[in-house]
């Protein structure tokens, strides 16, 4: 069934950041082993839809060898889409790397190639090529210095401290204090 002028396709989650985009050409086989892969992160199982770090979607992906063609920003249909993505990009809470055991004189390496790294300077700032940088500044910059045409990142999603990113540290570690209050009650 086609879609006329003027419906609207609700099975996508419109606006929405392009994390990655890749041209892969047995998509089907290659969606089916993803599903898989990442059957554990699946959100609902009658929805095509899971929760899981970005970048280890893209690790899978980057095995196949296939063409790059992610956008260079949101993919929004007009500029009240485009608002909202703007909105929740600022309600994202900035990752405090004291809070996650982190300290100054840190390194961290890049998830998409660990030959790339920073150095922790301060809670909020590392130093890249002589300057000090937020983590998103500096994960854009590598981005782009790579050949990828994004804009905006979340730098907690892309930096690896001890084989794990920013976020899933976070996580990890938010999980454990959770548990630890659950038992000391």
């Amino acid at each position: 069934m086609g879609l006329g002028e003027g419906q609207i396709v609700t099975g996508v989650p419109l606006p929405f950041e392009c994390h990655y985009a890749a041209e892969v050409p047995d998509h089907v086989k290659v969606e089916g082993l993803l599903h898989q892969l990442f059957a554990e992160h699946r959100v609902n199982p009658r929805r095509e839809f899971f929760q899981l770090n970005p970048e280890k979607a893209v690790l899978s992906l980057s095995i196949g060898g296939f063409k790059d063609v992610t956008p260079g920003d949101v993919v929004a249909e007009d500029a009240t889409e485009q608002a909202a993505v703007e909105k929740v990009r600022d309600r994202r809470e900035r990752i405090s790397l004291a809070a996650i055991g982190i300290k100054p004189g840190a390194m961290l390496t890049f998830s998409r190639d660990e030959n790339r790294a920073v150095q922790v300077m301060s809670d909020k700032l590392v130093l890249m090529e002589g300057q000090q940088l937020t983590l998103s500044r500096a994960a854009i910059t590598t981005l782009q210095q790579m050949g990828y045409k994004t804009t905006h990142a979340s730098g907690s999603v892309y930096w690896l401290y001890e084989g794990e990113t920013l976020d899933e540290r976070r996580r990890r570690l938010d999980e454990e204090k959770f548990d630890e209050a659950i038992v000391g009650k």
